[in-house]
């Protein structure tokens, strides 16, 4: 894929329901109307739900990868999708946004390997957070939940209107405490995170804790709706 170059990658993560595919529309819509982007979802169940909420209008080409997690479904057939949706696209943007129990690192690894060196530019991955998970021990406990945070270069504390500011303070004050430092750590609310996010530089010092943590898992999981 020679003639594609350093395309702008950005990773959108987040916890179960924590609003991404909102978020993702909201940033589709800041997108300038003279470039072309194109995303890659996974698909939730049977159906592609987000394929149905996700627009695709000229200069907007989405691709949902079936057959369960973008993280299970790694290696060939998420570079055999990777490679296919930019050869269609020709993009100027490739987003990616995995299930909410997907692990970033596989992916991470992906789209730095020898396939893709070249083509992709990878830049700050985002991690959504609502401020509430922190009163659920489970999901604070969940590995998964940690590598998000860890492999984050961005975290957009989302549902802000709806999290009692304390715990958004808290969720602040936590992530501030985080090394290496979070490059930015934000309020949101209903997804809206600023375009200006994804063209921040990727932290390559950024490690996962618990790289196994996804295919332990039952591969049963329910994926955010």
């Amino acid at each position: 894929m020679s003639k594609y170059h350093a395309i702008p990658t950005n990773i959108i993560t987040g916890f179960l329901g924590v609003g991404k595919t909102t978020a993702l529309n909201q940033l589709l819509q800041q997108k300038p109307e003279n470039e072309t982007w194109a995303v890659l979802v996974n698909e939730f169940g049977q159906i592609g739900v987000d394929q149905a909420a996700l627009p695709n209008e000229d200069g907007l080409h989405v691709r949902e990868l079936a057959g369960g997690c973008i993280c299970c479904a790694l290696g060939p057939s998420l570079a055999i999708t990777l490679t296919m949706l930019i050869r269609r696209s020709n993009p100027d943007r490739l987003i990616i946004e995995p299930t909410g129990l997907g692990h970033p690192e596989g992916i991470i690894d992906v789209l730095q390997g020898i396939s893709f060196e070249d083509v992709l530019d990878l830049r700050a991955t985002v991690c959504l957070l609502d401020p509430r998970a922190l009163e659920q021990p489970e999901v604070v406990a969940n590995e998964v939940f940690q590598d998000q945070i860890n492999l984050a270069d961005v975290i957009a504390i989302n549902k802000c209107d709806l999290a009692e500011p304390a715990l958004v303070e808290q969720a602040e004050s936590l992530l501030g405490g985080i090394f290496p430092p979070k490059q930015r750590v934000i309020r949101c609310e209903q997804g809206n995170i600023p375009l200006e996010m994804l063209d921040l530089v990727r932290n390559g010092e950024l490690q996962a804790q618990f790289p196994e943590a996804h295919s332990a898992h039952d591969h049963d999981h329910d994926h955010d709706h």
